[in-house]
């Protein structure tokens, strides 16, 4: 295996932030000469827009560099860490604009910019599997035993660090879920539906790392992840 891959596995960042404030100054200039039912159409999609701006700035101005603080390593451009917490309820938004888009002339921007913000929420999935490889191999330090008769715990020490209740224990430290970009309702869900949900974004941040520091990054960073000791009886 190439060691050093991570150096040239690399996003074309679509530059998210500013396709935003683009597509919210098409539909607030548009929206005065819309019928009721349309303008109403057009006003939530501007709200929807304005959440999505005002959580990515939280996380970039926020959220970024207190998990960077916590890593020991800069995570790079802060457009990517934007895009690892979209979540998949986020596509509807923008496939109904593109819809609306493709059948008038009032959006500056074109269809394949308004496809790129629909599938944000894929690049945020390929993020989290990257991470979840990478910790596969980047929890081997943290869990190895040279004793050759112990091999066979080597599966349950690593699902001990990255078993998704262990991962939402860091997600909650980050506060990530809270921070997460999405139109979701809110709805009572199980706490393994939520904890999948927040180790996901956990391992989003760790695909974020291995691309920028490799398995070495990740290796130092799995002490974040060292399981609590069992309670005793």
């Amino acid at each position: 295996m190439d060691t050093e891959m991570h150096r040239w596995l690399t996003w074309n960042l679509p530059g998210i932030e500013g396709r935003l404030a683009t597509l919210r100054e098409d539909l607030v200039r548009e929206t005065p000469a819309l019928p009721p039912g349309e303008s109403g159409k057009f006003g939530r999609w501007v709200r929807e827009i304005e959440t999505v701006l005002a959580k990515a700035a939280m996380i970039t101005g926020t959220v970024q560099p207190e998990v960077e603080a916590d890593l020991g390593y800069s995570l790079g451009d802060r457009e990517q860490f934007v895009i690892a917490m979209f979540r998949p309820s986020t596509r509807n938004l923008f496939d109904e604009i593109a819809e609306d888009a493709r059948s008038g002339d009032w959006c500056t921007l074109i269809d394949a910019d308004l496809r790129d913000l629909a599938h944000l929420h894929e690049a945020a999935g390929a993020l989290a599997w990257i991470g979840d490889a990478a910790l596969k191999i980047g929890l081997l330090p943290a869990i190895w035993d040279p004793d050759l008769a112990k091999a066979g715990v080597l599966t349950q020490n690593r699902k001990a660090y990255d078993r998704n209740s262990n991962l939402a224990l860091l997600c909650d430290r980050w506060n990530l879920y809270e921070h997460r970009i999405h139109f979701d309702t809110e709805i009572p869900r199980s706490t393994r539906t939520i904890n999948h949900a927040k180790g996901t974004l956990v391992e989003s941040v760790f695909g974020i790392l291995f691309l920028r520091e490799g398995l070495k990054g990740v290796a130092s960073a799995t002490e974040l992840l060292r399981p609590p000791p069992p309670r005793r009886r």
